[in-house]
């Protein structure tokens, strides 16, 4: 059982391959329309996961930090 562990991918990978099966499966003219909502669902479900395993979109980011060096009335010499 050890072994099958050490030989697993990592969940990004496996999270990697599935969001890109799904993309696929979203994009062929095959796919039944009935089942594009939960492939849909199911895309936007592991795109999610996959941005919380990498720490998320660091320009989303940019509201939390503080900015250095801008007074809070800089603006205010302006008018």
């Amino acid at each position: 059982r050890e072994f099958e562990r050490m030989m697993d991918g990592k969940i990004e990978d496996v999270l990697r391959h599935n969001r890109d099966r799904l993309q696929a499966a979203l994009d062929d003219p095959g796919t039944p329309a009935n089942a594009l909502p939960a492939i849909s669902r199911q895309l936007i479900a592991v795109c999610r996961e996959l941005d919380d395993l990498s720490g998320g979109d660091p320009l989303l980011d940019l509201d939390d930090e503080p900015l250095e060096g801008v007074d809070a009335d800089a603006g205010a010499s302006v008018v």
